[in-house]
This record gives structure tokens, C-alpha cells and sequence, in this order.
């Protein structure tokens, strides 16, 4: 039997199916759960001490998450965390306490109705977090009648867990070292369970429909998160192909040297990494450097100071080592919300007020940024690097504040480096300016989940439409060659930083490009770094000229499964 889904989190696994279903839906609150309502001041007390516990949890699953997933992604938890805080939390269960609701039924209802609002909002991102906020008032509700929580599963071997769907507080709180994969009936790939499973490194399929209900735990299965498929009780060939992938991406081990081409040419293979767990991980999985620093995780919840901010660049540069850092200004906006910029609400926040749009407008905060970046960068290797341009206008405009932060750091006395400048390629607006944009950056890094995105009209986090999207589209592909073509015309190197580097099978196509860095999800650089020493550059430009002539992806796809 067979499942077709979205790939959420990339890789292939073939094991042992451990089913986890919830008893309790999220829809709608009992009308008293606790069973006898003991008065309005008792209920209310209920429900402060229900907070005042769940509100425990999530900073403690902070704590937690920082080890496993990185700063950045544990700012999850706090967040959830804080919305527990809110007063307007607390009125709210008053009313419904005064209506007759017990406290575990209040707490339920509050975030029912407030998951219905988010599901209710332009997008997907807060739509995919509804589930959350349910989730979250299941355990209101329980914390205050002292009822118990369905029991997350106890993995004894190295299982796929198949579930209706799996909150981050859920995901958060299960044994990774044998967790193979995820197959979940519901989600996007945007959702917490999906970011938090591409952390660590673990394939996921989402939107599967109704798997969870037909699968029985102990039942052999296998699942691709890089398609989005889950196969019950798969075929001998199908075993066959899952098993040749396992093994291979068991018996690599971290190679710490830059690698080279079979015919001499150096590729550096870095890690995206959103905290400094993630950069200690990537260091040990043999990466060349960090081509990507997300600094988003510094402004979860405030908007952190330049010392602050230079703390954070600091440790990460001491962990590298002596290896580079590449440090993406803030890409705040589209599908990541901040309440510490009280951003307005966009019907289109993608095509909205989002990157280099929002650091140019508020300049105090961006060049805060700048100049904790400037003082870093005397510590060791750092680059800069400035999303969302599409024009050199704005490019010029963002290098002119960098130098303003120059000369006022040398006024003040203050130690600093001289970071290259580059600037990363997701438009198609700025892969068609690819020439005059060379003339102004030391590098580009192509982003290639957004290229993909402008460039074919579609948001990979919406079911309907997420079949459309592939990176290996001709056009994206054409518009991939013209960067890569423009950045060598000028003598600056061209990268990329998008999901397409971490794909063994595109990997002969993009140094066909003329891509020299690639920059991945840590877990993935061994593999990597391995492929490519099996690679010579002449056969890999040989597929890209094919590749750029070809109608689809599908004819591309084919190519690649021909090569070599």
C-alpha cells in the first residue's frame, strides 16, 4: 500500500512501523472535562496553576531543544511559552470560567479558538502552527483536571513512527537516536515537526492522509522524504532500492579536507546552521565551514543588542575554529513571524515587506547588525552576505550602511575585519541583473528554495501546489546558469545554499553550473563530500548543457538518473 504526501525533511528509510494516534480531538472543548465545576475562584485557581505548570514544560523542552535542535528552534518552545503569559489569556478563561466552563475546559476552548484564527490568517505558515496551538490546549486542559497525556511511544529499535500528526512539544520529547523517520498524516513541510526533523537529519513525509490508521506498529514499511511517499509493506525491489540508499549513507564518514573533483578542482562543502550546537555538529561531520548563518534565531523574541549579537558571532567562530563563516543579515518577514518588529499583517507576505526590505527601512536595527558582524569578523574568517536583493540599487544601499558602521567603529576605537560582501541570488529578478549585481558583490550564494518559488509561482508549503515545485525545473535551472555565468565573467565564485546542494543525485548538474560551494543541512556533508571525488568537472558541464535544453524536470531528472 502506498501513500503519497510531500517530503518535509530529505533522506530514505526502511524499518518497523511504531503507530501513535491521539485520543483526544483537537476540535472543539468538553463542555466540562474535569468533571464537577467547584465554583468560579476554584476553577480559576485551576487554571493559573494549569499555566503556571504547562509554562514549566515548554521552558524546560527549551532547555532541552537547544541541545538537540540549536538555539534557533528552541525559540519554539518560549514562544508558545510566552502566549501562555499574555493577559488576554487569562480574561479570556475568566468569561468562559463565569459561562460555566471548568478550567481544563477554558484552556481548551481559548486555544481552539485562537488555532481557528491562525488557521483563518493569508498562508500557510500560521495555518501548519494551528495544530500547535491545540495541541498546547490539550495540555492546559490535562494539567488542570490531572488528566493523563496519550503516552508517546518507547522506541526499543530503530522504528519509522507513523501518527496522525505530531505537535513539536511531541517531537521534541522522542528518542532521535532511533527514530528512522516520520510519517505523518497531516502537516506541511513547514510545520514544527518538519523543521525539527530536517535539524537533526531525519527523512519525513507529511500530508499522508490516513496512514496512521491503517498501519499496525510492527508492520515493515519504508518512507522517501525527499518525494513525500510511505510504503506499507514494500515490494523486494522497492526494499532493495530503500537498502542501497541506507547503506550508502551509513558507511560515509566525515572527510575534515576540502575535496576535489576527480580531475583536481576544489568544491567546498559548508553547512547551513541556524546556532552554535548546529555549528559544533557541522564541524564534526567533516564541514569545510558555515556558508550559512541564519541569524533569525537572535531576534525570536527581542531585538538583541550589537553586544549580544557579537557574542553570538563570536562563539560560532571560536567553534569553526579557523574555519570560515558566512553570516546572513536578518531574513525576517514572508513565512517568519517576529513580534519584536510588530510587523504588520501581509495579505502576500512572501512578495511583501521581508530581507534586505525590512534592514533598509529600519536602519537602527540593521546596522546594529552590521556592526556586530564588523567586530566578529576580526576574529576570524567571516563574510557577509544580504538576502533578497534584486537590484544593485539596493545592493549599493546596503554596502553604503555597512561602510557608515565602518567608519563609525574606527572612530570609536573598535577592532574590526574587512568581510567580503556577497549577496545570495532567490529571485529571478536578480538572476536577470546577475552582471551589474557581479560588478557590486564578492560573492553569490544561490538560494534556490525561494528561486524555485518566485520563479514558478508556487508555495511549496501548500499541499495543492506542492507538487509543482522542484527545483530541477529548466527555468529555475536557466536562471541558475546565468548567476553562476555572470558571477565567473567577473571572477567571484558563485555558490549555493539552498535544499537542492544536500541532493546526491543534482550534485554532478550543479558543478556542471560552475558551483564551487555548496551549503547543506549538517547530516548530509559526508555524502556529499564523498560524490564529489567521484566526479570530473568536463562530464558534469557536459550534463548541464543537456540539462538546460531539456522541457521539464522530469527530462532533467531522467538525465540525472543516467549520469554517468
Amino acid at each position: 500500500m502506498r501513500f503519497e504526501g510531500t517530503g518535509a525533511s530529505p533522506g530514505t528509510a526502511l524499518g518497523r512501523a511504531v503507530v501513535f494516534v491521539h485520543r483526544l480531538s483537537g476540535a472543539g472543548a468538553p463542555e466540562n472535562p474535569a468533571g464537577v465545576f467547584l465554583g468560579a475562584e476554584e476553577e480559576l485557581a485551576r487554571f493559573r496553576g494549569a499555566v503556571k505548570t504547562v509554562h514549566a514544560l515548554l521552558l524546560d523542552l527549551a532547555k532541552e531543544g537547544e541541545k538537540k535542535f540549536g538555539a534557533d528552534k528552541a525559540g519554539i518552545f518560549e514562544g508558545y511559552a510566552e502566549i501562555l503569559t499574555d493577559g488576554e489569556i487569562e480574561e479570556s478563561a475568566r468569561a468562559f470560567i463565569a459561562g460555566g466552563l471548568s478550567a481544563a475546559g477554558a484552556g481548551q476552548k481559548i486555544m481552539e479558538d485562537l488555532a481557528g484564527e491562525w488557521e483563518n490568517m493569508e498562508g500557510p505558515y500560521m495555518a501548519q502552527r494551528a495544530s500547535d496551538l491545540r495541541d498546547l490546549g490539550r495540555k492546559l486542559s490535562l494539567a488542570a483536571s490531572g488528566g493523563q497525556a496519550p503516552e508517546l511511544p518507547v522506541l526499543s529499535e530503530p522504528s519509522i513512527l507513523v501518527a496522525d500528526e505530531l505537535s513539536p512539544f511531541e517531537t521534541a520529547a522522542l528518542d532521535h537516536r532511533l527514530l528512522k523517520a516520520l510519517a505523518l498524516d497531516s502537516g506541511g513541510s513547514t510545520g514544527h515537526a518538519a523543521i525539527l526533523a530536517r535539524s537533526l537529519g531525519i527523512p519525513c513525509a507529511v500530508g499522508l492522509g490516513g496512514a496512521s490508521s491503517l498501519v499496525k506498529s510492527g508492520e515493515f514499511c519504508a518512507l522517501d522524504g525527499d518525494k513525500g511517499f510511505f510504503i506499507l509493506n514494500p515490494g523486494q525491489d522497492e526494499i532493495e532500492i530503500f537498502s542501497s540508499g541506507e547503506e550508502g549513507r551509513a558507511v560515509f564518514t566525515p572527510l575534515p579536507e576540502t575535496v576535489r573533483t576527480r580531475d583536481g578542482v576544489s568544491i567546498s562543502v559548508c553547512a547551513n546552521i541556524g546556532s552554535a550546537g548546529e555549528a559544533a555538529l557541522a564541524k564534526e561531520r567533516g564541514a569545510d565551514g558555515v556558508g550559512l548563518l541564519r541569524t533569525e534565531f537572535l531576534y525570536m523574541n527581542s531585538l538583541p543588542g550589537e553586544d549580544e549579537q557579537y557574542a553570538a558571532y563570536a562563539r560560532i567562530l571560536e567553534i569553526l575554529d579557523g574555519k570560515p563563516l558566512t553570516i546572513r543579515t536578518m531574513d525576517i518577514g514572508g513565512d517568519k513571524e517576529f513580534p519584536a518588529l510588530a510587523l504588520a499583517r501581509e495579505e502576500n507576505p512572501f512578495l511583501g515587506y521581508r530581507a534586505i526590505r525590512i534592514g533598509l527601512k529600519e536602519r537602527g536595527v540593521f546596522k546594529t547588525q552590521l556592526r556586530a558582524v564588523l567586530r566578529a569578523s576580526a576574529l576570524g574568517k567571516t563574510e557577509l552576505m544580504f538576502p533578497m536583493i534584486i537590484s544593485p540599487g539596493e545592493l549599493k544601499e546596503a554596502k553604503a550602511l555597512f561602510e557608515e558602521c565602518r567608519k563609525e567603529l574606527d572612530q570609536e576605537g573598535l577592532a574590526q575585519g574587512r568581510p567580503p560582501v556577497g549577496i545570495m541570488i532567490e529571485t529571478p529578478a536578480a538572476a536577470l541583473m546577475a552582471g551589474e549585481l557581479a560588478a557590486e558583490a564578492d560573492f553569490f550564494s544561490l538560494g534556490t528554495n525561494d528561486l524555485t518559488q518566485y520563479t514558478l509561482a508556487v508555495d511549496r508549503g501548500n499541499p495543492q501546489v506542492a507538487s509543482l515545485y522542484d527545483p530541477l525545473n529548466p527555468a529555475v535551472l536557466r536562471l541558475m546558469a546565468v548567476s553562476a555565468d555572470a558571477a565567473a565573467k567577473a571572477g567571484i565564485p558563485a555558490g549555493i545554499c539552498g535544499e537542492l546542494a544536500g541532493d546526491e543525485a543534482a550534485l554532478p548538474l550543479l558543478l556542471g553550473l560552475g558551483l564551487v560551494k555548496l551549503s547543506l543541512s549538517g547530516p548530509k556533508i559526508p555524502l556529499i563530500k564523498e560524490t564529489i571525488q567521484k566526479l570530473d568537472t568536463d562530464s558534469c558541464r557536459a550534463l548541464a548543457r543537456k540539462a538546460l535544453s531539456r522541457a521539464s524536470a522530469g527530462e532533467v531528472r531522467a538525465l540525472l538518473q543516467r549520469f554517468p
